[in-house]
């Protein structure tokens, strides 16, 4: 889902003021060249919300901060001057200080004459709320607090409730906000399946087209922030329980470039590369997790299966009771442990 969108276009009526008086006068021909190139990016950013900084420096990007900012000090209602303010921060990842000048703008915009004169208040003010709004909750995005992204969303159909963009974040937001499909995600898969049976009937009854649609809008959430971690381990569970495991592998992989030390993307690698018929690097993936969390059953359960597999049958054996010395009850690792006895008799 892109960024974009032109009916956010910012609102001049007080924003032509920075044109007006403040760059005008002699002063020297650096001191003019710095108004022009501040006139040029404020200008840029009222016409473009997809104008990139990119190739602006640092030290333009803060004079232009510093121009804001002294705006904003002498008129704290200064709407555009906020909103500019909060795209620059937004648009160079500081999204804490994004929200906070979007805050700011939505401060500044009258409440009072909504109530009052709602079409009215619509056509003088509801632009700048809707763009502050807007960028505020993909700040609120971008760190990961998808609730609270959510509910600015719901603020803008409130007053748009036809708006086809804002609509399809909230839609993106509901699914990584579903419990009940987050806790499914979230469930570490046992291996074996020939003995843990019980989970691989659980997995068979999964929907594929839930997870089919939800892949669909986990990718609408990467298009926004193809840098988050949780995004990337929930596609990669989705796909390992669709059995796209080539595909689940890249998406674990993408998560760990990100946070590498999520013991739970670690395990479901493991699983992932033992279901791809590459167990010895999934033992490798299962002793990332043991060395971060030696108290996690499922790996150690998988790490047993996984040298079951090998026919290294005492290595699984110790693996297992390591699994049952956390949970003693444990039904397949009492399973597996039954086979490895089996096994073992044998040779």
């Amino acid at each position: 889902m892109a960024e974009t969108n032109k009916d956010h276009e910012l609102e001049h009526s007080e924003i032509n003021l920075l044109y007006e008086g403040e760059f005008t006068g002699s002063g020297t021909n650096e001191e003019r060249r710095n108004e022009l190139e501040i006139i040029d990016i404020i200008g840029s950013l009222m016409q473009d919300e997809e104008f990139s900084l990119e190739n602006e420096g640092i030290f333009t990007i803060n004079k232009v901060l510093s121009f804001l900012s002294k705006e904003i000090d002498e008129n704290r209602n200064f709407t555009e001057a906020w909103l500019i303010k909060g795209t620059i921060f937004y648009k160079i990842g500081k999204y804490n200080e994004a929200i906070k000048a979007f805050n700011g703008a939505l401060e500044s915009i009258p409440k009072e004459a909504f109530k009052g004169n709602p079409h009215l208040w619509k056509k003088r003010h509801g632009t700048n709320y809707k763009y502050a709004l807007k960028f505020k909750a993909l700040s609120l995005f971008k760190l990961g607090r998808y609730q609270e992204a959510l509910d600015e969303f719901k603020r803008i159909l409130a007053i748009y409730p036809e708006d086809v963009e804002i609509q399809g974040y909230k839609n993106m937001l509901h699914t990584l906000e579903d419990e009940s499909l987050i806790t499914e995600l979230n469930k570490l898969p046992y291996n074996c399946p020939e003995i843990s049976d019980k989970e691989h009937r659980h997995r068979q009854a999964y929907e594929p087209n839930k997870y089919a649609r939800a892949l669909e809008e986990l990718d609408k959430g990467l298009e926004i922030n193809p840098q988050d971690a949780e995004i990337w381990r929930y596609r990669g569970s989705a796909l390992y329980i669709l059995g796209r495991y080539e595909e689940a592998l890249e998406a674990f992989d993408k998560s760990l470039e990100v946070n590498p030390k999520n013991e739970n993307v670690w395990s479901f690698k493991g699983s992932t590369l033992y279901m791809l018929d590459r167990p010895e690097k999934a033992l490798k993936a299962f002793d990332k997790v043991l060395q971060k969390n030696p108290n996690k059953l499922e790996a150690w359960f998988n790490k047993g299966a996984t040298l079951f597999k090998l026919g290294r049958y005492r290595q699984s054996l110790s693996a297992v009771d390591n699994a049952l010395r956390i949970n003693d009850k444990d039904i397949n690792a009492l399973s597996l442990k039954d086979s490895i006895f089996h096994k073992l008799e044998l040779a």
